[in-house]
């Protein structure tokens, strides 16, 4: 609004006419600042358009929160197919790890047959020349008849001679048949120990047929349930587009009643608008006044303030550089210590290589399920790979049945080593306290995040393809991914600090300390299902894990899930 000014007849001075000009100036600055200029009023609808819009909205509000709560509990469900389909999965790599256990098994009694063959083989000849001794001494004996030779030994009376004779000829035959039936005996006993050996390998060729078997009802479960995830996935797509489109609805509801709220808000500014508006033009009045003394002041302060600013320059300025120099020397020390981290870092990891490089040499190829020992009983001894230490208890057991039939005999098998024997020989030249193998193994499954979930894929040295299914992980094209499935990523992770693990979360489980869920610390295993069957993790700290969750995902950090998990969690550091 204009100001009005009444002036007198006369000319208005020049002072007068600077000072009505600052204070024009002051007041048409207030009066843009705080007053919305003068517009059409606004509309003002009334109470019974706004509530109508309210209650449009509770109506699509309990629209979406029934599917909302449908859609909640369909997802409960999905989660439950899913740690059921890794149950499956890990199935198959639980027959695999038996597969292979039993592959191992069956060449160790192999090579057992072939070393208890060699070894009968020496007896028989040393019984054969002992024979050839034995006979060689019986034809001297009729060959001679006479008593001449014994004579000449003795130099005794004929009857003399005789008995001499008889006795010597006696002690013979007597040594003879006493080396030959220990040599009989012994080839007894090596022929029963082949025997045994033979009914050891046909055993764990048993248990090779038993695995094959397992790996295959695995399959067959995986396609049976595959279908069904499949189903429930789209279903719960479904309800998820009709959840959007109900929040859409619910979303154009609460747009028409903001509308009108913000109508009635308008409405209601405007009024108090003009009020305002009229208090500001008193108020500018009065802070016109105000500022031709405050800019006076303000030139007096301003001219204080040059000298004092000058000094304060030259403060600053000095300031500025020798902050500048600190920045810079710290910046140098920060470069030469990220230097040093980064160096420690890289020797750490190839020494973790390096050390999984050795679990790796003593592990089976998981993937695969044709045998790599020969079948010849007579091929040289070759290298078996570890076979997980639940399985050295199986072999036992079976051990302990073929000794029942032939309970005079112990079987001499060679030496396999087992995931605990590895870790053991292998750890002892890895150095490093706790905290620092805990960072070690996590940096390891961390330098892996956003890698494919490949099922059956890892080893100790890192990422492999996957298997094959037949079914949902072949659809993700898993078989011919390189990366990791939940039970592969752990033991890469764990392979860089000396430890080996079978890849399948049950024996995994079997490791390590048991630790109660609420006692978990960085660096402990998480597992899910009926004896840690469907699933395993690496806990962070704070509420969250790393994991290779399922097919058609990544390796990726997550928060931790309660549902299904076991009682306890597995610390191995």
């Amino acid at each position: 609004m204009p100001f009005t000014t009444h002036t007198r007849p006369n000319r208005p001075s020049s002072a007068r006419l600077a000072f009505r000009s600052l204070i024009a100036t002051v007041a048409c600055a207030a009066l843009t600042g705080t007053v919305t200029p003068a517009v059409a009023v606004p509309t003002n609808p009334d109470d019974s358009a706004i509530a109508d819009a309210d209650r449009s909205v509770d109506l699509n509000t309990a629209d979406v929160a029934t599917l909302a709560g449908y859609i909640s509990k369909q997802q409960e469900r999905v989660s439950a197919l899913e740690l059921k389909m890794g149950g499956l999965a890990e199935a198959v790599n639980k027959a695999l790890v038996d597969l292979h256990d039993a592959q191992a098994s069956a060449e160790q009694a192999r090579q057992a047959v072939s070393q208890a063959k060699s070894e009968l083989s020496e007896i028989q000849k040393e019984i054969d020349s002992a024979q050839e001794n034995l006979d060689e001494i019986s034809r001297a004996h009729y060959r001679r008849g006479g008593s001449q030779p014994l004579a000449d030994v003795s130099g005794n009376s004929a009857t003399e001679d005789a008995l001499t004779r008889q006795t010597y000829l006696r002690t013979q035959a007597e040594k003879q048949r006493a080396a030959l039936d220990e040599l009989d005996h012994a080839r007894t006993l090596q022929a029963n120990k082949e025997s045994e050996l033979r009914a050891a390998r046909n055993l764990a060729e048993r248990r090779e047929a038993e695995a094959a078997d397992a790996e295959r009802t695995a399959r067959a479960a995986i396609d049976a349930n595959a279908a069904e995830l499949e189903a429930a996935g789209a279903e719960r797509n479904r309800l998820l587009a009709e959840q959007a489109a109900a929040q859409v609805r619910l979303d154009e509801a609460r747009g028409t009643a903001q509308g009108l709220r913000d109508q009635r808000k308008e409405y209601e500014e405007y009024q108090a608008a003009e009020a305002a508006r009229k208090q500001a033009e008193e108020e500018a009045r009065i802070a016109a006044e105000e500022a031709r003394k405050a800019e006076e002041a303000k030139r007096k302060a301003e001219e204080a303030a040059a000298a004092q600013a000058a000094a304060e320059e030259a403060a600053r300025a000095e300031a500025q550089r020798q902050a500048e120099a600190a920045a810079a020397a710290e910046r140098e020390a920060k470069e030469q210590e990220a230097r040093r981290k980064a160096d420690a870092e890289a020797a750490a990891a190839a020494a973790a290589a390096a050390t999984a490089a050795l679990v790796a040499a003593s592990q089976p190829d998981h993937q695969s399920v044709e045998s790599p020992y020969p079948t010849d009983e007579n091929a040289g001894a070759t290298d078996i790979a570890a076979v997980s230490d639940s399985a050295t208890e199986t072999a036992t057991d079976t051990t302990g049945d073929s000794t029942e039939q032939a309970d005079d005999y112990y079987v001499s098998l060679p030496e396999v080593p087992t995931n605990q024997s590895v870790t053991e020989k292998v750890t002892e030249s890895v150095s490093g306290s706790r905290e620092e193998k805990i960072e070690l193994v996590i940096s390891r499954a961390k330098a892996q995040i956003g890698t494919p979930y490949a099922w059956g894929g890892g080893n100790a040295n890192g990422p492999t393809k996957g298997i094959r299914d037949g079914g949902v992980a072949d659809s993700y094209g898993d078989y011919n991914k390189v990366g990791f499935d939940c039970s592969g990523l752990v033991l890469y992770a764990f392979a860089g600090v000396g430890i080996s693990l079978p890849h399948y979360t049950g024996y995994q489980y079997q490791h390590g300390k048991k630790v109660n869920i609420s006692n978990i610390q960085r660096g402990d295993l998480l597992f899910w299902g009926p004896g840690a069957s469907q699933h395993v993790a690496i806990y962070l700290g704070d509420g969250m894990m790393i994991e290779a969750p399922q097919s058609g995902s990544t390796v990726k950090i997550s928060p931790v899930r309660y549902s299904g998990m076991t009682e306890y969690a597995v610390r191995l550091i």
